[in-house]
């Protein structure tokens, strides 16, 4: 055997089982849009039973631990957050909490609490079947300032009709709400 065939062998057999291997990894490509995987994996956590009806009333949360190299996808209610592969640093600790089911509003944390800036965007994506498709197709998601005490939009926010969602780009963890004309929807 001749000893560069054979370096050339071990470097393709090297390449075959790294895509391979990385074909299950968040950072690999996904049939159809993220967003709808994002929206696959809310429906699986929401038809979870619950134990008393009364608390599934009061609200929900989801906590997981995210390691900033590969990303991943945290999803709570109605609202989902999708990590992008280097979005932090090290891993993190994220936390969305849906206080009251019935509304569009949303409590996201991280820990530590200095990994509150992100490296990259982090994206909100909130289900908005409820929202009257009227007032969805001008739907915007809004931070709370309490600095200020007001709602104020986030830039560049997104409207799917199609999937009946509204996604935000953030760089920050805060209270978040959908809301179209100034008023939360849904």
């Amino acid at each position: 055997m001749h000893p560069r065939w054979f370096n050339r062998s071990l470097v393709a057999l090297g390449a075959m089982l790294l895509v391979a291997g990385c074909s299950q990894l968040p950072m690999s490509p996904v049939d159809g849009s993220m967003e709808q995987q994002v929206q696959s994996e809310a429906q699986v956590q929401s038809q979870a039973p619950v134990a008393d009806q009364a608390e599934a009333a009061a609200g929900v949360s989801s906590t997981k631990r995210i390691t900033g190299l590969l990303g991943g996808t945290v999803a709570a209610g109605d609202f989902s957050v999708i990590f992008p592969p280097l979005s932090v640093n090290g891993t993190v600790t994220v936390t969305v909490t849906q206080p009251d089911i019935d509304a569009p509003v949303v409590d996201l944390a991280v820990a530590p609490a200095s990994a509150n800036r992100f490296r990259l965007p982090v994206l909100l994506i909130a289900r908005a079947s409820r929202m009257d498709r009227g007032l969805l197709s001008i739907a915007y998601i809004s931070c709370f300032n309490p600095e200020t005490g007001r709602w104020e939009r986030v830039p560049g926010c997104s409207v799917s009709l199609l999937n009946l969602t509204v996604t935000a780009p953030l760089a920050h963890f805060s209270r978040y709400r959908v809301e179209a004309e100034g008023k939360a929807g849904w």
